[in-house]
């Protein structure tokens, strides 16, 4: 591969393009958007500070030219500003890099290992631990060209597993939603087998077979205690030992369970599982006896309280029967998947189960039975996470299209720590540039939707087929049908009057923990929002004068209490974004808690600010003996029950508000954005103990807040505070429901406003996502004077940037999402 190639892979791959450049007359380029051409390119013996970050960027630069374009990095330098510090960018010669291959990629890695090792000495970074996390989740081409033992830093995992776990998580969430819709169907459910399947026996296997007399380290493979897949250990490992004793030195004494490891990818796969709406339940072959153990082991994996249905200690019929037989004990789930490593029990159980997706187990360096049932096969419970480091070249930059943070692979995430010194900064000029070119792309759509339209005899349909257009709706038409729409809308037209649209929105930022957002002020989301709005509206005016009378409801300090200071500098910043799109010409912003006072009355809100404390009081009493900081999945399942019984179904689940709130809680020992990611990177993991009582705090928080929440939903329904505020108006939702048209702000964009952060995607298209995800995928921050220099006004990619500017051909093309 030429000099000249490798430069223009660094100048398009986003996640090359911070860490690295090619060294070209005498200097890197392109050049640091920071230190210019100032840089010097030296070899590793030259750097004498700053050097924390290279080992990171030296396993992340070899992993992203080897895995994402098949090339070998060769003989690699670091940049130094003036000053000697290191930028902690890898410098590449502009020479031809070779293709890799198996000799070449193994002695790359071998080169990278010793280099990073020599820094280990004056950084303290462990280089095993550095290639661990940077090498996994290989493609399988590149991690065979690294390692072919596959006993080394190379980590991948099989297509075929992926495609197998992903289709479980798919039946789930597809039950789930049918749930959703009907409260009487079953919640789905995964059911795991657990030795050999969940917990890995690994360390006890190890142990009986010295116990034996042989030396596991002379075998090339485990046997497993199970019958036939023991027999074929036997034959291939050429001994003779009484199965008995094996198992006897394998289950004795029972203390010696609590070694059992938890499978690779099982927390997250767990967590998966209940984040699609559906649990993960346990039926073993132990006994009774030990489940004090077995729930150790689980415990490590985060899996505190689980659902297990144990044998019988005087059990003696077979194990296949009796599983069979405890599927009883699930009778109040959907059974939509059942993983196990043995196929008897596999068999025994499909008559029960004819519709669920059966899976076998096969844990690698363990010799196993033949899967004669045809089930598919898995090694661990991993898949490969939706990343920037496993991402094929043409993916990046990318948004996430997460509705959740719970959907993001946080543990495999980029931190984005040289993001920061590629930042953008624009001018007002510039800025302003920005906010016209949108307002004039939503009038030019405006006219264009208006004038593409069926005009028909009734003015009230015409209308109703522009508020469903695709840059509008969001969710089915039926939400909000064409009837409701006529019953509403004729009233208004027949008066000459402008149709009432109302919806809550613009609460405040949250930005509490760094992960969703990178300040707590309104952004170009919000301003792009707006100008959404007001596309809605010169797009109704174009057929109907009158046009909309469209209300926004800012619920800031009706739900939950926010700082006041918070809120008053969001709607300040709120309120010249609004100057600009129009003002009231466009839409009115208002408080919901001060409309209510007016509409409903003085008295009513007394009695709403007296009824909250009560139902607060209410719904703690009711989930008394509940503790959610030491079983989490346990607490809010049993939590969800209680309240439905006592608050009916009307109202959201508590489990689903409180999977909602807990990710816009603060994390108070670190104000790290880093530190904010382990934590949340496995929530209702309190095994760890380095993260265990800051994880408690969130999930104790959360719960306080899910508690006020529902409180408040209550005394709102019990005093017909939605009749009272939305009556006779039709009510836009970015969360569609019957009776209200769904509403989406910036065409398909997965996270609201003021859950996430603005962002330009590689097509200039206005839109939102996490900020963990957007400096993961190699975007950028851009400051601009409209919001200060404290927090980015928006994220661009950083391929469209150049020496700290937004490149102004993709300035130019900034645009609202239309589809």
């Amino acid at each position: 591969m030429s000099g000249t190639l490798l430069a223009k892979l660094i100048e398009t791959d986003p996640i090359l393009r911070l860490h690295c450049a090619v060294a070209r007359d005498g200097g890197p380029y392109p050049a640091h958007p920071v230190h210019g051409k100032a840089t010097l390119v030296v070899d590793l013996d030259d750097v004498r500070d700053g050097a924390d970050e290279l080992p990171t960027s030296l396993a992340r630069v070899f992993r992203i030219c080897l895995d994402r374009y098949g090339i070998g990095m060769s003989d690699p330098r670091f940049e130094v500003a003036p000053g000697g510090r290191a930028t902690g960018r890898v410098v590449l010669p502009d020479v031809a890099m070779e293709e890799a291959n198996e000799e070449r990629a193994r002695r790359a890695l071998a080169e990278l290992t010793e280099t990073i090792a020599l820094l280990e000495k004056t950084t303290g970074i462990q280089a095993q631990l550095v290639l661990a996390t940077e090498l996994r989740f290989l493609s399988a081409r590149a991690a065979a060209l690294l390692d072919a033992s596959g006993n080394g830093p190379a980590h991948t995992v099989d297509e075929r597993q992926h495609a197998v776990l992903a289709e479980v998580l798919r039946r789930v969430a597809e039950r789930a939603r049918l749930r959703r819709a009907d409260p009487a169907i079953k919640p789905p459910a995964v059911m795991l087998d657990i030795d050999m399947c969940a917990l890995d026996p690994r360390a006890r296997v190890v142990h009986a077979l010295r116990a034996v007399g042989v030396d596991p380290h002379e075998l090339a493979a485990l046997p497993s205690y199970h019958r036939p897949a023991w027999d074929l250990w036997v034959q291939e490992a050429d001994v003779e030992i009484d199965h008995e004793v094996f198992c006897r030195a394998l289950f004795r004494p029972w203390e010696n369970l609590r070694w059992d490891t938890p499978v690779p990818g099982l927390a997250r796969f767990v967590w998966d599982v209940y984040d699609a709406g559906g649990r993960v339940i346990f039926n073993t072959g132990r006994r009774e006896r030990v489940r004090e153990h077995t729930e150790h082991a689980l415990a490590t994996a985060g899996i505190t309280g689980p659902r297990v249905a144990f044998l019988r200690n005087d059990r003696s019929r077979p194990v296949h029967e009796l599983k069979a037989e405890s599927l009883r004990t699930f009778a109040d789930l959907d059974i939509v998947a059942v993983f196990d490593d043995i196929c008897e029990n596999r068999q025994a159980m499909a008559k029960r189960l004819p519709d669920a997706l059966f899976v076998a187990v096969e844990l690698p360096g363990y010799v196993h039975e033949r899967p004669y049932d045809g089930a598919e096969v898995v090694q661990s419970f991993e898949t490969v996470p939706r990343c920037a480091r496993t991402a094929r070249a043409a993916k990046l930059p990318a948004l996430s299209h997460a509705n959740s943070l719970a959907e993001l692979p946080l543990a495999e995430m980029l931190e984005g720590r040289f993001a920061l010194a590629h930042a953008v900064r624009l001018s007002e000029r510039e800025s302003l540039e920005i906010v016209s070119t949108l307002i004039q792309g939503a009038e030019r759509a405006a006219i264009r939707t208006a004038e593409r339209a069926p005009r028909t005899d009734d003015l009230a349909a015409d209308i109703y087929h522009l508020l469903t257009r695709p840059q509008f709706r969001k969710g089915a038409r039926a939400s909000y049908s064409l009837a409701m729409a006529r019953r509403e809308i004729r009233p208004h037209v027949a008066d000459g009057a402008p149709i009432p649209i109302i919806t809550r929105g613009f609460p405040l930022k949250f930005h509490y923990n760094k992960l969703k957002t990178m300040g707590s002020l309104p952004d170009l989301s919000e301003l792009a929002a707006m100008i959404r709005l007001r596309e809605l509206q010169r797009t109704v005016r174009r057929i109907y004068p009158p046009g909309l009378a469209i209300t926004v409801l800012g619920d800031g300090n009706h739900f939950r209490s926010h700082p006041r200071s918070l809120l008053r500098a969001y709607r300040e910043k709120l309120r010249s974004y609004h100057a600009l799109v129009g003002e009231t010409e466009i839409l009115t912003i208002l408080d919901l808690n001060e409309v209510a006072e007016q509409r409903m009355g003085p008295s009513a809100m007394r009695q709403h600010a007296l009824l909250v404390p009560r139902r607060v009081a209410e719904v703690r009493d009711t989930l008394a003996g509940l503790d959610i900081a030491a079983t989490p999945m346990s607490a809010l399942e049993h939590a969800t029950l209680r309240t439905a019984r006592v608050i009916g179904e009307a109202l959201p689940r508590f489990e689903s508000l409180f999977r909602s709130l807990m990710y816009t809680v603060s994390v108070t020992r670190s104000h790290s954005a880093a530190f904010a990611r382990r934590v949340y990177a496995d929530l209702f993991n309190l095994a760890d103990p380095a993260l265990a009582v800051e994880r408690r705090a969130v999930l104790v928080r959360a719960w306080h807040d899910t508690i006020r929440y529902m409180a408040v939903l209550w005394v709102d329904r019990e005093l017909g505070f939605d009749a009272a505020m939305f009556a006779h108006q039709i009510r836009l939702t970015p969360n569609p429901r019957g009776g209200c048209l769904g509403f989406t702000y910036l065409g398909g964009a997965s996270v609201l406003p003021w859950h996430g952060m603005a962002a330009l995607d590689a097509l200039g298209q206005v839109s939102t996502d996490f900020a963990v995800s957007l400096l993961d995928q190699g975007f950028v921050p851009a400051y601009s004077p409209l919001l200060g220099p404290d927090q980015p006004w928006t994220m661009v990619p950083v391929t469209a940037t150049e020496g700290g500017r937004l490149n102004d051909g993709f300035r130019a093309a900034v645009r609202l999402r239309h589809r």
